[in-house]
C-alpha cells in the first residue's frame, strides 16, 4: 500500500517516546493527516510490577521516560496526545499468556500475541472509538495489494523489517493500517528525527518489556517456584535433575548440569510426567510441523504456490509447502519449538501465520 498524502483523514498513532514511532508520527503531520497520538500504558515500571524489542530502539514501552517523551514529540509537532491505561488487559492477554505458555512447556512469543490482541486489538478498539479513518504505529512493515488482497509485506530496510511479529493481525484491519516506515532504512529515519530535532529516546530496548533486566528465569520463578524432575535422554534414562519445566526450552544446551561424552540438547518438555528430554542435536532437526490460531491472509490455494516460512524471527526464510494441514520443509531444521510464531510467505508476503505445534 503507497503512503500518499491524503487530507482530512484521521489517524490515531501509538507513541513509545522512540525514535521509530516518533518519526512514524511527524511524517504522518507533514503528510496532511490529523494525528492523534496516543501511548498505551501497559506495564508498570520496575520497582512496582513493570516485548521483544521488536519496535528497534524504542525504550522501554511504559516508563516515566518513555511517556514524557512521546508527549514532547507531539507537542513539537503540533499535535494531540492521550495516555491509554490498559494495564489490567496486557496482563491478562499477554502477561497470563506468556505464563500459561511457560508452565506448559512451550516457549511463548509475546510481541505477536501483544501486537494481536492490545497494540492491534484493544488500540483497534480504541481507533474506532475515537472516529478514526486509519491506525499507524512505528512498525517497519509494508501493506502491498495483490489481485484486490492485501498482505503484510517486508519493509524495505531487511535488517529491521517486523512483518513478522504482525503476522497474528487479522487481515480485515489492513485497509485501515498505515506504516510510515516501510519504505525507509532505520539510519534515515534517525537522520529525519536529528534533522528536525524531535526530542526521542533512541537506545536499545528490553528483550520483553515487562522483563525489563531480560531475566526471564527469575520471573518465571517469582511465578511458578520450582518443581523439580528427572532430566533423561531419549531411552529414558535419568541423567540428572531439574528445577521446573519452564526454565528450559527446545534446544537448550548450558545450564543442564549434566555431563555425558557428546553434547546434550533439550529435544522436549514432557509436561504430564514433569520430565527434561535430552539428546545429540541430530535429534533436535525436524521438517514438518502443524499450526494452531491459523491467521490466513488469502483465499488461495496456498497448495500451489511457491512458499517459504520463518519458523523464528531471527532465521532465514525456508522453502516449504503445505500437506496434510501441516506445514513441510524442503529441508530440516534444528529446533522447532513449540508455542513459536511460524510465518508463511508467498514471494514477498505474508499469506498465514499460526502457532507452531509439535
Amino acid at each position: 500500500m503507497s503512503f500518499n498524502p491524503v487530507t482530512n483523514k484521521k489517524v490515531l498513532i501509538g507513541m513509545s517516546g522512540g525514535v521509530d514511532s516518533s518519526v512514524a508520527a511527524f511524517l504522518l503531520k507533514e503528510q496532511g493527516y490529523e494525528v492523534h497520538g496516543f501511548t498505551l500504558r501497559m506495564w508498570n515500571e520496575e520497582g512496582e510490577e513493570g516485548e521483544e524489542g521488536e519496535e528497534g530502539e524504542e525504550g522501554r514501552c511504559c516508563s516515566r521516560d518513555a511517556i514524557e517523551a512521546a508527549i514532547a514529540v507531539s507537542r513539537k509537532i503540533g499535535i494531540l496526545h492521550t495516555i491509554i491505561d490498559i494495564r489490567k488487559q496486557f496482563e491478562a492477554e499477554v502477561v497470563n499468556y506468556f505464563l500459561d505458555e511457560y508452565r506448559s512447556g512451550r516457549t511463548p512469543n509475546p510481541c505477536a500475541i501483544c501486537n494481536e490482541r492490545i497494540r492491534f486489538g484493544a488500540f483497534w478498539d480504541a481507533a474506532r472509538s475515537f472516529g478514526a479513518d486509519y491506525l499507524s504505529t512505528g512498525h517497519y512493515s509494508g501493506i502491498v495489494e495483490d489481485s484486490g488482497e492485501l498482505f503484510f509485506a517486508r519493509a524495505k530496510d531487511e535488517r529491521k523489517s517486523q512483518e513478522y511479529f504482525l503476522a497474528l493481525i487479522p487481515k480485515e484491519r489492513l485497509g485501515h493500517l498505515i506504516f510510515p516506515l516501510a519504505e525507509l532504512t532505520k539510519d534515515r529515519v534517525r537522520a529525519i528525527a536529528s534533522n528536525n530535532n524531535l526530542p526521542i529516546i533512541d537506545r536499545e530496548s528490553q528483550d520483553i518489556c515487562f522483563i525489563p533486566d531480560g531475566d526471564t528465569a527469575s520471573f518465571l520463578h517469582r511465578h511458578f517456584g520450582s518443581k523439580p524432575g528427572e532430566i533423561v535422554d531419549l531411552e529414558g534414562n535419568v541423567l540428572g535433575t531439574h528445577k521446573g519445566i519452564w526454565f528450559h526450552t527446545i534446544g537448550q544446551r548450558k545450564g543442564l548440569g549434566i555431563a555425558k561424552g557428546e553434547p546434550l540438547y533439550v529435544v522436549s518438555l514432557d509436561r504430564e510426567n514433569n520430565r527434561v528430554i535430552v539428546g545429540p542435536r541430530s535429534a533436535l532437526t525436524g521438517d514438518r510441523f502443524r499450526l494452531t490460531q491459523v491467521n490466513r491472509f488469502t483465499d488461495r490455494d496456498l497448495s500451489a504456490l511457491p512458499l517459504t516460512c520463518k519458523i523464528r524471527y531471527a532465521t532465514p526464510q525456508i522453502s516449504c509447502h503445505l500437506e496434510d494441514e501441516k506445514v513441510v520443509l524442503d529441508h530440516p531444521v534444528d529446533a522447532i519449538t513449540p508455542g513459536q510464531l511460524g510465518v508463511i510467505y508467498w514471494e514477498n508476503k505474508v499469506v498465514m501465520a499460526g502457532i507452531i505445534e509439535g
